[in-house]
């Protein structure tokens, strides 16, 4: 028996309807009601309830083959309303139902009875029973039986959940998730048997997605895992745990974790494979099935053979997906197995069983009875274990597992202090917490003790760090040694007593040593006071753990609280002289705290205070030395507040001298400033203020207000809506035009004001150039344009009214037209098998610019198979660019003032930024020690920088490496800071290089304070308590790397709001899917309702956390970071985004990254807090690596609210002004059209790079001057090997037939004929670097890639080898491998052996395997000792510094991102490149290596001109306003006939093979055309003759009427005469008579069917006629009677039939001709409405095809291509000696020369010119 549709959703409906019934009644099911009920088997396969249901016309959404659906549908949702309490409800009835259509494929009860009748026969007995997700409950009825068990039952699905209620009263039934079990259940349940439901779907539960165990956090991603993992947690010891699960759980190498997680604490009982046509009867699908049953055991001890096959992924013999345990098929239920694709069209092993339902479940019993007699441990079940087994294995008592929390931190005290030791990092000053250094019992926060193992490594390790910083030769070489603190008062139970809760005594500390240096042992005393609060005032600079002097007592603070000035002192048990040093020290800083901040606060010197810090600096070190040496430092460490001490002293030349603050102010510039020049006031008052103070410039030079504003004309302008003075590159900046509409709008209130009025002018002068309309590119659908233009536009284009609505929030349009006619059913509509899109269809597609998704059915075997149908979906875009072309030509044929009205529109709105020129250079930054960072002042560029960041909050700094970023972004914050624009600044940067920020900071601010976190203290213990200290003091800056950065939590009421943003949006494409009834596919709806229930995961998570925060979590927001500066952001580049082109090649991951996510929150945060963009700067060499959609996501980050103001608010409506997408059609293997879409063109770029610049500065080296080498870019060719010419010839064979055997690999598997362009490429780019990457059987060639290169690095290592010269080589293909054969290694080989190179002076960045062995490796190239580095994009083109002797760089390969280039260039292209400087002209050769006929030069071609555009983009000068983006990439390779031209290495092929594929294209698509216009001329054959039979009914009619007006008679009284002639009576009968003759006549006529004249009225005839009819078996006779003019054309008046009233039976003839001129109108309205289409019909006949002649002018540009290319295969004549080719031809093309000569150079220009 089939699948029947219909009779499923009427058992489903029927059983709905018993439930809602039951449910108002309250009371329980008859027997009758009952099996109903059982009936109900989901939705599964059953996606048409979904489609749109609303209107009668809604079912033009259907597809035809589901027509007679719609009614019973309209039932269900009729049903649903019914009994819906309010649209909420039925909403969540609706969705209930989304979700079963995708999962509800109930399991066959035979199949579960022969489950539980096994269980039953192996004599179990079932106790407590849990069915995870019970669908209607198969499974409960099942194990039930005969057996009285307490069930418990989850179903999620609310209808499904109504009916299981009913059929199982007495059972415990859950309508919720399985995840909302309760814990106390854990451990207790005898059998779980289920169903359960597979998926990548997040779930809620936090014991999992928080849990240190993997298995589990991996569980929680995806549902069937959990279930899985969650099941077993349920089960007592013993327990069974039966579920029929999908073959992935088994068949995914990704699940083999939880496999092994499973087999830990689990016996494996039975695992049996079902066939796929298990579910066909009862769900209508094919899908493959496994049935996996366990028996806990806790006390397991290892795993059994087929238990470790069980956790083993193994693919069959066809390479399909399967499982270790299934190789010999004797563990799968089937009669016949074929290799075929699963639903997915990913290929797989097919097995179906004759026998249906019955046969499969015999087969499984009978294995499943094997199975229980061999596995199942009876004894265990019933809770008896044998004694052997007790003693072989400790039973672990089972411990409900803790939810873990995410911060709580608390450990438990552990009774014995362990040392710990930390390791240093080398290059800062790191705070040692007293609990780093003495570990303390009832402490509550505590560093979890290292064993014995890692105490020794650290201990190793710091002795090997030992390194000194900067100038500070000793800061940190004194390492505490691990010190156990002497035990007192210990009590009996092993904890400290009371009374030595902070009883620590610094041993090692401090040496021991007085200030004779001798060792004075004194005794400690005795005891020391408790804790207490401190007695002393709170200061700024004090934090937990900083060390303080209270009641004659030194100790630390714990507990600070800086709000209500409070904190508990923690006294420390000292010797005499340790106490003494650590008071001096003390006082030291105390002072110098103070000193620093009166002065930074007042801006005022303070002497009394700069002599006191002097005199006990002076003290202290002539009595202990200076605050650097070994001893001092130690001290420091302790104490939390003294980071910046030891920066009280410089080392100059070996001596210490003091710091700058012990003789002047360092946070204010003291000189004191008198000038007489307004400018040097102006310049005074931005530095000291940052903005324009006219009373600080009045006071300093002594001149009036106004005579400073006249001097200053045009340098300041007064902002009237601020109230305050600007200077011009503040005023005249960002967008313009608002800023003078809203000036225009204060002028309007004060028409007074001259200032303002100034103001303004300089405004409106400012705009940008105008871009008028005949510059502009429209494209259709761009979200700034009135919907009225789209609406005016598609009345014109379809000659009917249309109205078009634009909604903001799902950024879609909806189309409404009442009248619709043939411009919209023929002459744009697209007619597919399944379905006909009409014109309005096709406009709301090229509105948001997408194509529909057409399906048509073909036959595979016997089997239906929907598949794309390409020929409808070429036609429909067709269609759709002629409407969106329509739209350009409607715009451009409009009057002039509506053009000027629309340019104003768009000129208004983007093209209205101005960026000025920013001119810092009157910033002298206070504070910034020059001397100390050994420079003179900041680059010009770096100041224009960092103002630029002060004046916009924030920038974009595109600076290329070595400009300098690290100084911008440290004098930034510092400066953002002290004008008090950002209260608290925070730099994240790369692990590599953040402590280059850090130690950069320090240096050129030595006194400024701030937070940098190691490594060590972000463990989970620690990081709280940074947290919590980010959030409770004062920071200048504070520095962390991405990773820790991504530890914050973020605000969960920011991620809430985000996140509930991106899932209405989420909600809206589903709502848009399922509004599209028929087009939407299976896998679309599945893939947005996976992304829906994941999104609502998060949320959840996020609810959970914002209602159970606890005090102690800091969260980004508390934190009060108010400035972001984002080193490398580029690494932040994969954000989520929303977009319908999911067809469309490189857009990225819409789902982005989770750090990405994370920094828009952060973002969001500050946004938020200052209410306007930016809030943060990015810096990066690398803002745009490789497509200008990567723009966007850097405008999402930063400007939404400009974005918001332009109309923008998702990708798509961005894409809509900006880009233009092209769809390819290509010829697939199969010789079948493919369509490749991507947005390969973008528009209006100048606005584009406008809005970009506003806030971004861009700088190359050359801009900023910095001295570094040249590049000398060579493009190297060498000419195939006769190994390659040969494997060319394979790949342009296996490009068109997908022959696998000829590249000797084997044949291609379905999926990879998909992929079959990609593969070819990357064949080819192995092909063209050695033949041996393709085949070991290949050998080594005198002319491949290697030996040329080989060559090369020697050439260049004997011509520097005086100077050492070294030398980088790039492939990011065949990098190096120890164990087997790779490129590197083989040119290193051929270096040694052909060139006699010494082999340790090759080494390959692969062999640095940590930090350590990389520096060695960097060190020795730049110490001349490795001569040659080897290496791929992501190891070395990033964060090695080894440029000091590189001459040389070698590409054996080309990246697929311009900047990867630049990144592996950037290693030699640097500043501190000496020998490139000395001894090779200031440049450096930068070799790519290509081989003719293979992709590298046209690769590198692409690379070029994709890194120009980016360059002109950000250089804003921007000569097109179109930019092509080129159309290879490395997701799906390049287009088969360009590849197969290239490989020819004939670049005349490549033009021919593009024009055959523009000619192919164009080709269908006229196909089409003609097909249509053949369905037009049928049409308009019956159009016309319907208007000829119009227009002749129209004229007997008139005919009819004329006759009638001419011989009409009126009686006296001005009404009409009847006077009617019956035969029979005479010829002035009354109308009594008349009427009575015609009743008559309708009782007894009988005319046979024909006309019978019966009289006349005013000369028409009258007429009788009988029909004949039957109706139950009697016949029927009805007369009718009818009027006839000379038109031959018969009226009649109703209906026929004879009134009974003989008066009006007697005017029956005269109403009917009275209706004449009605029907008259009627015709002439007909006639009108089919002359009106008549010539659209006409025009899709006569039209000529639009693209005829440009058909034409490319087959005649073909013919000559081919021509040229038949000239130059003519025969050549004999080949002379090569010396004497080159010297004849030396004049000729440099293209010519590359083919005949063996690896010459040639400059990269001209190669840019030939092609």
């Amino acid at each position: 028996m089939g699948f029947s549709k219909r009779q499923h959703l009427q058992q489903n409906i029927d059983a709905l309807r018993i439930a809602f019934k039951l449910e108002k009644e309250k009371r329980q099911a008859t027997v009758g009601e009952r099996l109903l009920m059982m009936q109900y088997s989901g939705f599964g396969g059953l996606k048409f309830v979904l489609n749109p249901i609303a209107n009668e016309i809604d079912i033009n959404h259907w597809r035809k083959t589901e027509h007679d659906f719609f009614p019973i549908t309209q039932e269900l949702h009729q049903l649903l309303k019914e009994n819906s309490e309010d649209e909420k409800q039925y909403r969540r009835y609706v969705d209930s139902m989304k979700s079963s259509v995708l999962t509800a494929f109930y399991t066959p009860p035979q199949v579960i009875d022969a489950i539980s009748a096994t269980l039953r026969e192996s004599g179990l007995n079932i106790d407590k029973f849990l069915e995870p997700s019970a669908g209607i409950g198969s499974f409960i009825q099942s194990f039930s039986e005969n057996q009285k068990a307490s069930v418990t039952a989850y179903e999620k699905d609310l209808l499904t959940g109504k009916i299981l209620k009913q059929l199982y009263p007495e059972s415990n039934i859950r309508i919720s998730g399985f995840e909302e079990i309760p814990e106390k259940e854990q451990n207790s349940y005898d059998v779980i048997a289920s169903n359960i439901p597979f998926g990548d779907t997040s779930v809620f539960d936090l014991s999992y997605s928080r849990n240190r165990d993997n298995a589990k956090v991996q569980a929680a991603r995806s549902i069937h895992n959990y279930f899985f993992l969650k099941g077993a947690d349920m089960l007592r010891e013993g327990g069974l745990l039966a579920y029929i699960t999908s073959q992935g759980i088994l068949n995914s190498p990704k699940n083999e974790p939880i496999r092994r997680a499973l087999m830990q604490d689990n016996n494996l009982v039975s695992v049996v494979r079902l066939p796929n046509n298990l579910f066909t009867e009862y769900a209508g699908t094919e899908v493959g099935s496994d049935l996996i049953i366990l028996q806990k055991n806790i006390a397991k001890q290892n795993l059994t053979e087929r238990e470790d096959l069980f956790c083993r992924s193994r693919q069959t013999e066809y390479n399909t997906p399967g499982n270790a345990l299934f190789q010999d098929n004797t563990r799968i239920v089937h009669t016949d197995r074929k290799l075929d694709t699963d639903p997915y069209g990913q290929p797989a092993l097919i097995y179906t069983h004759k026998g249906g339902v019955e046969g499969i479940a015999k087969d499984l019993k009978q294995m499943l009875s094997e199975d229980f007699g061999k596995h199942l441990n009876l004894n265990l079940y019933k809770g008896e274990r044998n004694d052997e087994l007790v003693i072989q294995t400790p039973i672990t008592p089972t411990v409900t597992p803790p939810v873990i929390e995410p911060v709580s931190i608390q450990q438990k005290p552990q009774p014995v202090p362990t040392p710990v030791t930390h390791r240093e990092s080398p290059q800062e000053l790191k705070q040692l917490s007293i609990f780093d250094l003495f570990e303390n019992a009832n402490e509550p926060v505590m560093v979890a003790a290292p064993s014995k193992r890692t105490t020794q490594a650290k201990r190793q390790s710091t002795k090997t760090n030992r390194r000194a910083i900067g100038r500070q030769t000793d800061l940190f070489s004194a390492m505490q040694q691990p010190y156990t603190p002497p035990v007192t008062n210990r009590a009996t139970n092993g904890n400290t007593s009371a009374n030595g809760k902070k009883q620590e005594a610094i041993g090692d500390l401090f040496s021991g040593l007085g200030g004779n240096g001798q060792a004075d042992k004194p005794a400690i005393p005795d005891s020391i006071p408790k804790p207490a609060p401190y007695s002393g005032e709170l200061q700024s600079f004090h934090r937990n753990d900083c060390l303080v002097v209270d009641n004659g007592w030194v100790g630390h603070l714990q507990n600070v609280d800086t709000s209500d000035g409070t904190a508990i002192f923690h006294p420390l048990q000292l010797l005499p002289s340790q106490k003494a040093r650590a008071e001096a020290y003390i006082g030291v800083r105390d002072v110098y705290q103070e000193l620093y901040t009166k002065e930074a606060q007042h801006q005022t010197e303070y002497k009394g205070e700069r002599e006191n810090l002097n005199r006990l600096y002076d003290a202290f070190v002539k009595r202990y030395g200076n605050l650097n040496i070994a001893d001092n430092i130690k001290l420091i460490k302790t104490d939390s507040s003294g980071k910046e001490i030891p920066y009280l002293e410089r080392v100059i030349g070996g001596v210490v001298h003091k710091a700058d603050i012990f003789s002047r102010p360092v946070s204010f510039s003291t000189i004191t400033i008198a000038t007489d020049n307004p400018e040097e006031a102006l310049a005074a008052s931005l530095n000291k203020y940052g903005s324009v103070d006219l009373g600080y410039m009045s006071e300093i030079s002594g001149m009036t207000d106004d005579t400073l504003k006249v001097a200053l004309h045009g340098r300041i302008f007064y902002n009237p809506l601020q109230r305050e003075y600007e200077i011009s590159e503040r005023w005249i900046a960002g967008n313009v035009v608002e800023k003078a509409e809203e000036v225009r709008t204060y002028l309007e209130r004060n028409p007074d004001d001259i200032e303002a009025k100034a103001s303004l002018t300089v405004l409106e002068e400012a705009r940008p150039r105008r871009i008028e309309f005949e510059e502009l590119d429209f494209n259709l659908g761009e979200r700034w344009i009135p919907t009225g233009i789209y609406a005016r536009f598609a009345s014109h284009l379809f000659d009917t009214d249309v109205l078009v609505h634009y909604s903001e929030s799902s950024d879609d349009f909806s189309l409404k037209c009442d009248r619709k006619n043939l411009h919209i059913w023929e002459k744009y509509a697209v007619k597919a098998e399944s379905r006909t899109f009409d014109g309005i269809a096709l406009l709301k597609h090229a509105l948001v610019n997408t194509t529909p998704d057409i399906t048509k059915k073909v036959m595979v075997g016997d089997q239906e198979v929907k598949v794309r149908d390409m020929e409808a979906i070429q036609m429909a875009n067709t269609k759709i660019d002629e409407i969106r072309t329509a739209f350009t030509d409607w715009l451009h044929a409009q009057n002039d003032e509506f053009k000027n009205r629309l340019t104003d529109q768009y000129n208004d709105t983007f093209n209205c930024f101005v960026r000025p020129n920013y001119d810092g250079s009157h910033q002298d930054f206070p504070g910034l020690d020059r001397k100390a960072l050994g420079i003179e002042d900041l680059y010009s560029s770096q100041k224009d920088t960092v103002w630029m960041i002060k004046l916009n909050n924030g920038a974009i700094c595109d600076h290329e490496v070595g400009a300098g970023k690290t100084l911008v972004m440290c004098t930034a914050a510092q400066e953002m800071k002290r004008l008090g624009l950002a209260h608290k600044p925070m730099i994240i940067g790369l692990k590599s290089n953040v402590h280059e920020i850090a130690e950069a900071y320090r240096t050129a601010y030595p006194h400024a304070k701030i937070l940098f976190p190691g490594k060590e203290d972000f463990t989970p213990q620690k990081r709280l308590r940074i947290f919590g200290d980010i959030k409770n003091n004062e920071w200048d800056a504070v520095i962390l790397t991405h990773d820790q950065f991504g530890m914050i939590p973020q605000s969960p009421e920011i991620q809430k709001e985000i996140l509930e943003i991106e899932l209405d949006s989420v909600e809206r494409n589903l709502d848009v899917l399922q509004s599209k009834g028929k087009e939407v596919t299976r896998g679309m709806l599945a893939g947005v309702i996976k992304r829906k229930e994941n999104l609502e995961v998060k949320l959840k998570t996020l609810q959970h956390d914002i209602e159970n925060r606890k005090d102690d979590v800091v969260d980004f927001k508390m934190m009060g970071i108010d400035h972001l500066f984002v080193d490398e952001s580029h690494q932040f580049k994969n954000l989520m985004f929303n977009t319908r082109h999911t067809r469309v090649a490189g857009l990225g991951n819409v789902d982005g990254s989770q750090k990405a996510l994370n920094l828009l929150f952060a973002i969001r945060t500050i946004q938020e807090r200052t209410n306007a963009d930016m809030g943060a700067t990015f810096l990066s060499g690398t803002t745009i690596s490789n497509s200008l959609t990567e723009l966007y996501l850097l405008f999402k980050y930063l400007r939404p609210r400009a974005l918001e103001k332009q109309g923008i608010h998702s990708f798509d409506a961005w894409a809509a002004i900006y880009a233009r997408k092209t769809t390819d059609y290509e010829f697939s293997v199969a010789n079948n059209i493919v369509a490749k879409e991507r947005f390969r063109y973008f528009i209006k770029v100048p606005e584009l790079a406008q809005f970009y610049s506003e806030i971004t500065d861009y700088r190359t080296a050359k801009d900023i001057g910095i001295d570094r080498p040249n590049k000398n870019e060579v493009l190297y060719n060498i000419p195939p090997t006769p190994d390659q010419e040969e494997f060319i010839q394979s790949l342009m064979e296996f490009a068109k037939t997908g022959k696998g055997e000829l590249l000797g690999r084997a044949p291609l598997s379905p999926s990879e004929e998909k992929a079959k362009m990609l593969i070819a490429t990357d064949y080819a780019r192995k092909m063209s670097l050695d033949m041996r990457m393709v085949s070991g059987a290949y050998d080594d060639h005198p002319d491949n890639k290697a030996s040329h290169c080989a060559a090369n690095i020697a050439k260049y290592y004997n011509q520097y080898n005086a100077q050492k010269g070294t030398q980088f080589v790039f492939s990011d293909l065949g990098t190096y491998k120890p164990s087997e054969w790779n490129v590197y290694s083989e040119i290193k080989r051929k270096l040694v052996e052909d060139h006699g190179i010494p082999a340790n002076e090759i080494r390959f960045i692969q062999e640095g395997k940590n930090d350590k062995q990389r520096k060695e490796l960097i060190k020795g190239m730049n110490e001349g000792k490795i001569r040659v580095l080897f290496g791929s994009t992501s190891m070395l083109g990033t964060g090695v510094n080894a440029q000091k002797r590189a001459v040389a760089i070698h590409h054996l390969d080309t990246p697929w991102r311009p900047s990867d280039l630049a990144q592996r260039d950037g290693r030699a292209i640097r500043k501190g490149n000496e020998i490139a400087k000395f001894f090779a002209n200031n440049k450096v050769d930068v070799i790519i290596y290509a081989v003719e006929k293979s992709l590298d030069s046209y690769k590198f071609n692409l690379l070029y001109n994709k890194q120009l555009f980016i360059d002109q983009l950000k250089n804003n000068n921007l000569g097109n306003r179109t930019i092509d983006e080129g159309s290879m990439d490395e997701k799906s390779g390049m287009n088969f006939s360009e590849y197969v031209a290239i490989l020819s290495g004939n670049t005349d092929l490549l033009d021919k093979a593009k024009l055959e594929k523009q000619i192919a294209g164009l080709e269908s698509e006229k196909q089409a055309f003609n097909r249509s216009k053949f369905s037009a001329k049928y049409k308009l054959q019956d159009f016309t003759e319907l208007l000829e039979s119009t227009q002749s009914r129209f004229n007997r009619m008139s005919l009819d009427w004329g006759n009638l007006q001419q011989r009409i008679q009126k009686q006296s009284d001005g009404s009409i005469a009847n006077p009617v002639q019956l035969d029979g009576l005479p010829p002035n009968a009354d109308i009594k008579l008349i009427g009575a003759k015609l009743n008559q006549l309708a009782d007894k006529a009988r005319t046979g069917g024909q006309y019978e004249e019966i009289g006349t009225l005013y000369g028409f005839t009258l007429l009788v006629k009988t029909e004949m009819s039957e109706k139950k078996g009697v016949d029927i006779r009805v007369n009718r009677f009818l009027v006839q003019g000379e038109g031959n054309i018969k009226y009649t008046y109703n209906n026929g039939l004879i009134a009974k009233d003989e008066k009006l039976a007697a005017t029956n003839f005269l109403n009917a001709l009275e209706k004449l001129p009605g029907y008259i109108e009627q015709e002439q309205k007909k006639i009108v409405e089919i002359q009106k289409d008549l010539p659209v019909l006409q025009e899709v006949l006569n039209g000529t095809w639009s693209k005829e002649s440009r058909l034409s002018q490319l087959k005649t540009e073909l013919a000559s291509v081919e021509r040229k290319i038949q000239l130059s295969i003519t025969p050549e004549p004999k080949e002379q000696p090569s010396e004497e080719v080159e010297k004849q031809k030396e004049s000729t093309k440099v293209s010519e020369t590359i083919i005949q000569t063996k690896g010459i150079h040639i400059p990269c220009g001209y190669y840019k010119k030939v092609h």
